[in-house]
């Protein structure tokens, strides 16, 4: 067979461009460290590949999403912490204020002090995260969540809805406490109170002598009007002769005592100051259980103890409506900084998970596609060799010649 110098050129250079070919090939499975250059180099391993990078990005983003919810739920507890702080130190100056021996002009100063902390507490109430977020607003995060309106209250405009954030394949957690700031700071508990009927054929007052003891009363006997007939929580204070009888709005006997006019009638924690003849009856109704904002108790007793020069009952009965109302809002607080502990365990327990599973992902994706790395370097070097050996014949082919047989 004769073969001619185009046929040995073309041959030869087949034979150099498929040895470039498989160092190249050699060269990228050792630069990319893995055997699927491509899917034809294996179609299954290559469509493992591609659900073991889809876990892993996944996994990538729970990873980033526990970061922030971590972050969001370390700034609520650091501000819920600041707000206890300083109802801590509200709580201690109401009791100062409640002394006798203070003068107006020291409770007015009392009262200064009290003002600078609740304005503290409300700014820590509208705190914002990393992003200027809301903390405490809710699904509403956008806007603050406390706000005084044109009366000077204190008004909640946020919502009760709370954002979640996936942390795992199943898992979305709460960033924040359920109900937001209303259930902390706006559903507070607040003493229970009554109102004087308008059919009384006696007149009367009343004010709040035992709140613990009124308040058991009446979170036993109020009811709810509807369902319940209107008068479930009407009751009477009816005069005899020099005696007074309780009745409830079916007419049993709750109470009974002896009564003088002008001297006080005690029942259930309140102290009644009636005035009234035989047959004639003080008439009254438990109100609704009662709620207020922690900022507009605060701001009624610095009100009163800033205008009230005698100091007497009135400021303080409020003080210790507000005592009440602080201790109350500090056990929300409470409730709320184990919420969050409980959650950051929980996230801390799930991304510990998440990180055993991407090492999982990572192993079984290393099995399918990554190469060995010893053996890429000899196959690198083999293949080196053997495109030095195609070179080094190519130029002796091409210089054999008659010519050099003459």
């Amino acid at each position: 067979m004769r073969l001619t110098t185009n046929l040995i050129y073309n041959r030869s250079l087949e034979g150099i461009l498929e040895s470039q070919k498989r160092l190249v090939r050699a060269n990228d499975t050792l630069v990319k460290q893995t055997n699927i250059l491509k899917p034809s180099d294996d179609p299954t391993g290559a469509t493992k590949v591609v659900r073991f990078d889809e876990d892993l990005s996944r996994i990538e983003q729970f990873g980033k999403n526990t970061i922030n919810l971590k972050n969001q739920l370390s700034t609520q507890e650091t501000a819920l912490t600041g707000i206890n702080d300083a109802l801590t130190r509200a709580y201690s100056l109401s009791i100062q204020a409640g002394n006798g021996a203070l003068s107006f002009t020291d409770r007015r100063a009392v009262a200064t002090e009290l003002n600078l902390i609740k304005e503290e507490i409300a700014d820590l109430m509208n705190s914002k995260n990393s992003q200027g977020e809301y903390l405490f607003a809710g699904a509403r995060s956008d806007q603050p969540p406390f706000v005084e309106n044109s009366a000077g209250e204190y008004v909640y405009q946020g919502d009760e809805n709370v954002k979640r954030i996936q942390i795992s394949e199943t898992l979305k957690v709460e960033a924040g406490i359920p109900g937001s700031g209303f259930s902390i700071f706006e559903d507070t508990d607040a003493r229970n109170n009554l109102s004087i009927a308008a059919t009384s054929t006696a007149s009367g007052t009343y004010r709040l002598q035992n709140g613990d003891s009124f308040d058991a009363f009446h979170s036993q006997n109020y009811v709810r009007v509807p369902p319940n007939p209107a008068g479930s929580n009407d009751y009477s204070i009816v005069l005899g002769t020099g005696t007074y009888q309780v009745q409830d709005n079916a007419g049993n006997v709750l109470d009974s005592g002896n009564f003088t006019n002008g001297e006080p009638v005690n029942f259930k924690g309140l102290e009644f100051s009636i005035s009234g003849n035989a047959g004639d009856q003080l008439d009254f109704t438990l109100n609704p259980p009662a709620k207020s904002n922690i900022l507009n108790a605060m701001d009624s007793m610095i009100s009163l103890m800033q205008t009230d020069e005698s100091g007497g009952d009135n400021l303080n009965d409020v003080i210790q409506n507000t005592l009440y109302s602080i201790q109350q809002a500090q056990e929300n607080i409470g409730f709320a900084r184990s919420e969050i502990g409980g959650r950051m365990n929980v996230i801390d327990s799930v991304d510990m998970s998440n990180k055993d599973l991407e090492i999982n992902i990572k192993e079984a994706k290393a099995k399918v596609s990554e190469v060995d790395f010893a053996e890429a370097v000899t196959e690198l070097q083999k293949q080196e060799t053997a495109y030095q050996v195609a070179n080094t014949t190519f130029g002796r082919i091409t210089g054999l010649s008659l010519f050099n047989f003459i």
